[in-house]
């Protein structure tokens, strides 16, 4: 039986210590360097965040309850540091469930340690956040929010009609999984290891050379407001190891995406299709609508190249599917305070 108490982890002496160790294990030496000077600078004993913690009780994180509250956010809490805010519509277990997929997509094996310390150090640093409404078409006000010169650059937007169990009516993914995965890759893999998952509309990271080869070719713009595939029809599509057909296996259409977007969703469907979420028939038939390797034995056998990457242990990713119930500590509706 797993404990259950919340983690609480100090930043200042003991957090110190314990980025300092983490720091160490990184092979990219530009995110050592920045991660080290995040963890070194804080000389107090004062500041805390726990698994589970209340919006506003971290003074250095940007988005208070008060901020939340003049942009239409009526409820949230936070774990890990990071916080998860919604609207009144959103129903509590919806809440809920994202607060579960947040703690275990950071704390995978979910002994209450989160799995990559510079990550999510990095992400609370920036007052990282999940912003949850009912649906796309909901009235609400963030300008007060954007205004601050956050939401902009760190929210996350999450619908609670899309928060669900994973392909549960034989169609839909939980969005929550696809979704908070992508704050956790653009605002934490991307930035602590710049060289090998940096996202941007230039780069030249390991990742991105081999999305442009899963893309059938390197493209940072679009043709005529376009994204041109030479490609999309998996039963054609190529592979890393096949030098005879570069044909693409990934192509994301979305004309309102630019190439550090395709970074980000490339990263989100390699990771799922690593630990099984598109498993199913219902997941291969959303998946190859834009992605053809749905499982690990395809990943493996047709991107080698990212999968070796999302398994080695120095940058830690989620190795099992997040399924909405965290073992290290049971999130409830007492959590969730109210602005």
């Amino acid at each position: 039986m797993k404990n259950r108490t919340p983690l609480k982890i100090l930043a200042g002496c003991i957090l110190t210590a314990f980025f300092a160790f983490s720091c160490s294990t990184s092979t990219d030496s530009t995110a050592t360097s920045t991660a080290s000077t995040t963890a070194t600078t804080s000389t107090s004993c004062t500041v805390s965040y726990t698994a589970v913690g209340k919006v506003g009780d971290n003074s250095s994180n940007l988005v208070t309850a008060a901020l939340a509250k003049s942009s239409s956010f009526t409820k949230g809490l936070t774990v890990f540091g990071i916080n998860i805010l919604a609207t009144s519509g959103v129903e509590n277990a919806k809440l809920l469930h994202a607060a579960n997929i947040t703690a275990e997509l950071l704390d995978n094996d979910e002994n209450g340690t989160v799995d990559n310390a510079d990550v999510v150090n990095k992400l609370v640093s920036l007052s990282t956040a999940v912003t949850m409404y009912k649906t796309d078409s909901d009235d609400y006000d963030t300008s007060p929010i954007v205004a601050a010169g956050w939401l902009d650059k760190y929210g996350l937007g999450l619908g609670a009609d899309e928060t669900v169990v994973n392909y549960a009516d034989g169609s839909s993914h939980d969005a929550s999984v696809e979704e908070i995965f992508h704050m956790i890759s653009q605002h934490g893999y991307s930035i602590v290891y710049p060289t090998v998952f940096g996202e941007s509309n230039t780069s030249t990271a390991t990742m991105a050379l081999a999305m442009d080869v899963a893309r059938g070719g390197r493209q940072l713009t679009q043709t005529s407001g376009a994204w041109v595939y030479n490609n999309t029809d998996c039963s054609t599509a190529g592979s890393v190891d096949n030098a005879s057909n570069d044909k693409a296996w990934f192509f994301y259409n979305d004309s309102s995406a630019d190439y550090a977007t395709m970074q980000t969703e490339y990263m989100y469907w390699s990771l799922s299709s690593k630990f099984g979420m598109h498993d199913s028939t219902a997941g291969l038939t959303k998946a190859s609508t834009e992605w053809c390797p749905n499982t690990k034995a395809k990943l493996l056998a047709q991107d080698p190249t990212i999968y070796n990457l999302l398994d080695n242990s120095t940058y830690a990713f989620p190795t099992v599917m997040p399924n909405a119930s965290y073992g290290f500590y049971t999130f409830k509706t007492a959590d969730i305070i109210t602005f």
